[in-house]
């Protein structure tokens, strides 16, 4: 009997254990651009509020992220924003204090060299401490998507403030990644699809 019991008992450590080292978080705060959100673009066919250019909410990485990781935090708050200046990389008041125990950050695409990118690295890393601040957090944050000359910097600014930092160049070098590939918004065909979101998504997961 007591044979027979031992592998039943094992095979309950074995996921209890598992769902012991599966990341659990209380609130995830996503701060991004238009990957992460974007408001209406009739002149590209866009007439949504999500990620550009997923076919559906639930498509864009933040709520396929959001919905992966409610299976091991049922109760995950979702809160979506961004900062006010992005080429200049400031404007992040209204974010502090932060309560979101998870952060991801996707800023880059809206740089177009309004400060150095040493001040560019400066200030990232200055957002990274003061979303930091008051509780322990788990800081991720995503390389560019297209405007490649960041990735050094992003990279640089989380590795300093022990961020992780996730890269997007293998998705974005995979033309099925983007929506061109999908058909379905031709006009921001340069952006991430659904096939792309999903990869970001899982990208972020494999790297919690």
């Amino acid at each position: 009997m007591m044979k027979t019991m031992l592998p039943a008992v094992a095979a309950v450590l074995f996921l209890l254990a598992g769902c012991a080292t599966a990341p659990r978080y209380q609130k995830m705060l996503v701060v991004g651009d238009s990957l992460t959100a974007c408001a209406p673009l009739p002149a590209l066919g866009w007439n949504h509020d999500w990620g550009l250019a997923a076919t559906a909410r639930e498509n864009d990485f933040v709520h396929r992220l959001h919905g992966q990781l409610k299976k091991h935090s049922p109760a995950l708050r979702l809160a979506v924003d961004s900062i006010m200046y992005q080429d200049e990389m400031t404007g992040w008041v209204h974010l502090i204090p932060c309560d979101a125990d998870l952060v991801v950050i996707q800023l880059s695409e809206n740089y177009q060299g309004g400060i150095s990118l040493e001040e560019y690295r400066d200030a990232y890393a200055q957002m990274i401490d003061e979303l930091r601040e008051g509780s322990p957090k788990t800081i991720v944050c995503l390389g560019p998507w297209k405007n490649t000359q960041l990735e050094p910097v992003i990279a640089e600014a989380a590795q300093s403030r022990n961020a992780i930092f996730v890269s997007l160049r293998e998705i974005y070098d995979d033309p099925a990644n983007h929506a061109a590939s999908e058909g379905v918004y031709p006009k921001a065909g340069d952006f991430p699809g659904d096939r792309g979101m999903a990869a970001i998504a899982r990208a972020i997961l494999a790297a919690l």
